[in-house]
């Protein structure tokens, strides 16, 4: 009798390969990923991110966690080497060893092989085979007992499919450099320099560069291994000046690695050339933002409209943060496309729309910064900071008056209610000297408010110890604005003229002249307030009942229109007058309510004055362990800030709480991230300087780039955005 023979078992593909270098990072993403395949219903996982985010090598090292849980084990299937969807069902064929029966279909003949299959097949970089992905749908459905994992730029658009966002390994922070040895791109960029150099060392010389790198790339794996490779070369300072230069430089070439994984410009060119022609148009106009951009402006500055970005969002070209409702651009994919704006000639006119477009954006907010809208308003200025900095920079640069003018009122309004005041005195600074009056020349209405302004901001930085050239600088300004009939301009500089006498304890000076400007244009109140200018000179001087009636027409506007700050700082100052009155428990409801304002809309210093002033009112009703809370509070968050004068302040008050004892040290002001290097504490004396970026280059006998790459790793140790803030730091510090 003839015994019929087992049908044979179907044959698989190989298993996948094995690493030859240790995996680093994802541990959560491991995890998460687990749990969802041991889910029943989970059936399709696409793992979605950018070119070289590390979607191939997650999945590979997820698979050896899970193929116990297959009968048939697991089996990975490289998609890149195809050049077109009709290739995708004979590379499956091929992979499972599918012979085409005769007068059969191909497609049928997979789906009957994989019918019996209990196994996790991981289908790599499918994102340019989008347009065959149902073929994954017949796939589950003819197989009951098979997982898939899709790794692509772009999501399948499956009823089935779970979307996993990769994002790049974790990058230390500037001021956690403590931790470096457990930031992952950190680790993975000292495995890859290791390789190449085995002596590598982390340490103080190489860390900053390092850092850098690492924030530059946000964590992108391939670009951190590309710029680790040049460690054979190039010190981590080269490499990062290099890289920031142009990210052409993070190439390599290896033989065993594939061609699209050799260069970050080929990773960004395969997804850029599956844009269709108004894709890449609005992706490249998105070059010009700054920190990230919302859904208006992209319409206005890119052309943009929600589904084009939503598309760009699923290609990986673009990341949407949803608890912001903005967007951003990943900052190595930013200087790619910033390259193809400049090729397509359009850097010039985007750059113009842009500018046109925040200049009007801070334009329309001033109005609600001086109304009930005030916070939110303040968060609206906050998210696209950067974006207006560009534009001012560029309308400064251009010595455009009418639209800095136009600006000046909103900028200065959010850095004051805010406490930007290193912000805010470097962008005015910025003005003073780039909208001065060159030679023969009249001073422009929006010098005189450009003044003003910085010189509000500068002094709750530190006080001036000369005013010869700025009151020089106002009454020139004043003269033109008389000539020419500006009344805001002189208002301006009348104000300004008040704010020098108050400084110099010229009290009636300074109460003339504030309420001169009040006369020559009282709408200059709403922003610069210059009635609570003039209730501060009276409380100086003495009038102690002329300053609360000035304070009360603060606080009447301030309630009528729920213009949280001025209310506030009508509120306080009104408490600081009952104080020098001995009027102390009277005082306390005002100053509670000024806090309260304060807090409210985060304006830091008015938060910080009034815990001060409330700790003056307990000490005087006996409450002193109540004063000495509410003075340490001050004194912390005055640490937080980088406030010089109100840590010597608070300080002081403690001090005077108990004369046995010293005030506890903030530790904001003594400890520096990390200590600076020889080199980095040159270039910190010589930003303690009138000296520019080139002269600072030809005193250290470096390129101008080298400083700006000094200057930065500066800024990042002593945790800083601005030269005047890090000088004010680096005092703290004692450096």
């Amino acid at each position: 009798m003839m015994l019929e023979s087992a049908p044979p078992a179907p044959r698989l593909p190989a298993r996948p390969p094995g690493r030859l270098t240790p995996f680093i990072g994802r541990q959560s993403d491991a995890a998460r990923l687990t749990d969802l395949l041991e889910d029943p219903n989970v059936r399709l996982i696409t793992i979605c991110g950018m070119g070289g985010i590390g979607k191939t090598a997650l999945a590979l090292q997820l698979l050896p966690r899970v193929e116990h849980e297959f009968e048939d084990g697991t089996a990975l299937i490289r998609l890149a080497p195809l050049e077109s969807v009709e290739e995708l069902l004979p590379a499956l064929a091929s992979a499972f060893d599918v012979q085409l029966p005769p007068n059969g279909e191909l497609q049928q003949a997979v789906l009957d092989h994989l019918a019996g299959l209990q196994m996790l097949l991981v289908l790599d970089s499918f994102e340019h085979l989008l347009e065959e992905a149902v073929l994954v749908r017949d796939m589950l459905l003819a197989a009951p007992r098979l997982k898939i994992i899709v790794t692509s730029r772009e999501k399948l658009n499956l009823e089935a499919e779970t979307v996993y966002l990769l994002d790049g390994l974790d990058v230390p922070f500037a001021e956690d450099v403590r931790g470096l040895s457990e930031s992952d791109s950190v680790r993975l960029f000292v495995q890859r320099a290791r390789q190449v150099r085995p002596d590598f060392a982390l340490d103080a010389s190489t860390t900053p560069a390092i850092v850098q790198l690492c924030r530059m790339l946000e964590g992108n794996p391939l670009g951190i291994l590309l710029a680790a490779a040049w460690v054979e070369h190039f010190s981590p300072d080269e490499i990062a000046a290099q890289a920031e230069r142009s990210f052409d430089f993070l190439t390599r070439n290896l033989r065993d690695v594939e061609p699209r994984h050799s260069c970050l410009r080929a990773v960004f060119e395969s997804s850029f050339d599956r844009l269709d022609k108004t894709q890449k148009a609005i992706f490249r106009r998105l070059s010009v933002f700054r920190g990230g951009f919302d859904l208006p402006a992209a319409q206005a500055v890119a052309g943009a409209d929600l589904v084009s970005l939503i598309t760009l969002v699923e290609k990986s070209m673009l990341t949407r943060v949803p608890e912001k409702g903005r967007y951003e651009l990943h900052g190595v994919l930013q200087q790619y496309a910033r390259e193809r704006l400049l090729s397509a000639g359009e850097e010039d006119s985007t750059l113009a729309v842009h500018t046109a477009y925040y200049a009007a954006f801070v334009q329309t907010r001033e109005q609600r910064l001086i109304s009930g809208l005030q916070g939110g308003t303040l968060d609206e200025i906050q998210a696209d900071l950067d974006n207006i900095r560009q534009a001012w920079t560029c309308i400064v640069r251009q010595r455009d008056f009418d639209p800095a003018r136009l600006m000046m009122p909103g900028i200065y309004a959010f850095c004051d209610m805010r406490s930007r005041f290193y912000d805010g005195e470097a962008i005015f600074r910025q003005a003073v000297e780039g909208l001065a009056p060159q030679a023969e020349e009249e001073p422009h209405g929006a010098w005189a408010l450009a003044l003003l302004s910085w010189y509000d901001l500068r002094t709750y930085i530190e006080h001036l110890d000369s005013y010869e050239e700025i009151a020089s600088q106002a009454s020139r300004c004043l003269e033109q604005a008389r000539t020419v009939h500006d009344a805001q301009a002189e208002a301006a500089c009348l104000a300004l003229l008040s704010s020098m006498a108050y400084h110099q304890r010229d009290f009636k000076a300074a109460i003339r002249h504030a309420e001169a400007a009040m006369r020559a244009c009282p709408d200059l109140d709403g922003v610069y307030w210059l009635t609570m200018r003039i209730g501060l000179g009276y409380q100086s001087d003495g009038q102690y009942e002329k300053a609360i009636r000035a304070y009360q027409l603060g606080i009447r506007r301030g309630r009528e229109t729920g213009e949280k700050v001025k209310l506030g700082w009508a509120l306080l100052n009104t408490g600081d007058t009952l104080i020098l009155q001995g009027k102390a428990a009277e005082a306390e409801a005002y100053l509670q309510e000024s806090l309260s304002q304060f807090r409210q809309v985060g304006t830091h210093v008015g938060v910080i004055w009034s815990l001060y002033s409330l700790s003056r009112v307990s000490m005087a009703l006996g409450r002193r362990d109540r004063a000495r809370e509410l003075a340490q509070e001050a004194r912390e968050l005055a640490g937080r800030i980088h406030s010089a004068v109100w840590l010597r302040m608070t300080g002081e008050l403690l001090q005077g709480l108990d004369p046995e004892q010293r005030p506890a040290p903030n530790p904001a002001a003594q400890q520096a991230a990390e200590p600076l290097s020889e080199r980095e504490l040159e270039v910190l004396h010589l930003l303690d300087s009138d000296m520019t970026g080139p002269e600072m280059a030809r005193a250290l006998v470096v390129s101008l780039n080298t400083i700006r790459f000094h200057t930065k790793h500066i800024y990042q140790k002593l945790g800083v955005s601005s030269r005047i803030e890090a000088i004010h730091r680096a005092k703290e510090l004692g450096l």
